[in-house]
């Protein structure tokens, strides 16, 4: 049977365990699914150990801003040191602001049965369909076969960002590769960002961290969109 692989970076554990609760309420079948979970701190590691003791936590002790680098180092060790993968399951890259709707372990578990290695995109309630309303088409919540992260190297959003840019580079990377399942015209099922930008929530700290480092990803950007797919894939 599928199984389904929960990465989740975050620098907010109380919200983290309310939303993450509520993904497994709105999921059908729980005992399917497996979290694994990457904090900064070992303050935050302690707040979230006795929830998560059935599931997956490391601590990075980094003062490195954004979700790229705890999202590698989740991603990276997939299949090896954490669980066990086979190629039919599904990783899904979550955030403290993202909501999943009803049932949508089964969805996704239909929606990419026999689609072989793709990364899904789906609408987040805030990019339109056509992301004719983004300056750059952007995966803000990764989607994907485990053979689709295989072909990208295990790169979901590359620890050369600290945190923006990184989901456009993604949406760069499954385009070129041909890896792309871009459904948004037709399905109408939403992953709802809870983004501050468009009045769903408060910005906190961790946002006002990550726009500090919005001009250094914005270089990083326009260099690393120059690059060769392959040159992209790599990790050094």
């Amino acid at each position: 049977m599928t199984k389904i692989h929960i990465l989740w970076c975050t620098l907010r554990p109380a919200q983290f365990k309310q939303m993450h609760s509520e993904w497994i309420r709105r999921s059908d079948n729980p005992e399917n699914i497996q979290t694994y979970v990457a904090v900064n701190w070992e303050q935050h590691a302690d707040e979230l150990r006795e929830y998560l003791k059935s599931n997956f936590l490391i601590t990075l002790n980094t003062n490195r801003i954004g979700v790229c680098y705890p999202s590698y180092q989740l991603s990276s060790n997939l299949g090896i040191k954490m669980g066990k993968c086979d190629d039919s399951d599904i990783v899904v890259f979550a955030s403290d602001d993202f909501m999943a709707p009803q049932g949508w372990d089964t969805y996704l578990i239909n929606k990419l049965k026999d689609k072989g290695d793709v990364g899904l995109m789906v609408r987040d309630g805030y990019q339109l369909p056509d992301s004719s309303n983004m300056l750059h088409p952007a995966i803000t919540i990764p989607i994907m076969t485990y053979t689709c992260l295989l072909k990208l190297n295990k790169v979901i959003y590359h620890p050369a960002y600290n945190h923006m840019f990184s989901d456009c580079e993604l949406y760069n990377n499954l385009k070129d590769l041909n890896l792309l399942y871009d459904d948004r015209l037709n399905d109408e099922t939403v992953f709802e960002h809870l983004h501050y930008a468009s009045g769903k929530r408060n910005a906190d700290m961790a946002d006002q961290a990550y726009n500090n480092k919005w001009k250094d990803d914005e270089a990083t950007w326009n260099i690393r969109k120059l690059m060769s797919i392959e040159e992209r894939l790599l990790v050094k």
